[in-house]
């Protein structure tokens, strides 16, 4: 073999080995730029899940303050509801109370009014002591607390004496 033979030998491995270095440098070249851009998506994907992850974090937070706030206003509302009813019990023995008291009165009315028979009176201030005493004896044919036998004993000419 001659010199230049081996010269064109060595200038086709070298040129070989140029060829190579380039393919591989190229390809490496690609995949740095390949991993770059995922690295990149990856980065802006994770972005987006830290945001999504916030506004689920803010939106949780939001609806604990509006369960506090409603359980807040349920509390509130039994809290009305509890005063209401004490109240309310308070209003009806106050009612009760003037009922009696009413009741005491028009009997001592009736024991000094001359006119007025004491024992039918009697009857029927017990009666009406009873529906005031029992509120639930609404339905039973009085109206405003009478009897349903017709009016009161001043009025009804068959509880009168007359002289």
């Amino acid at each position: 073999m001659d010199t230049t033979a081996v010269l064109w030998i060595v200038v086709g491995i070298v040129a070989l080995l140029v060829v190579l270095g380039l393919v591989f440098f190229i390809a490496r070249k690609r995949r740095q730029e390949h991993e770059r851009a995922q690295r990149a998506e990856d980065q802006k994907r994770a972005a987006d899940l830290r945001k999504k992850a916030e506004e689920a974090e803010l939106d949780a937070r939001e609806s604990e303050v509006q369960a506090a706030r409603a359980q807040a206003e349920a509390d509130q509302a039994l809290l009305d509801a509890e005063r209401l009813h004490k109240e309310a019990e308070q209003r009806q023995e106050d009612a009760g109370d003037l009922h009696r008291d009413s009741a005491d009165k028009a009997e001592h009315a009736d024991a000094m009014d001359p006119d007025v028979d004491t024992d039918a009176a009697a009857v029927e201030n017990s009666e009406e002591y009873r529906q005031a005493a029992d509120p639930g004896r609404a339905g039973d044919g009085s109206v405003d607390g009478r009897p349903s036998g017709g009016g009161n004993s001043l009025q009804d000419p068959s509880r009168r004496t007359d002289p």
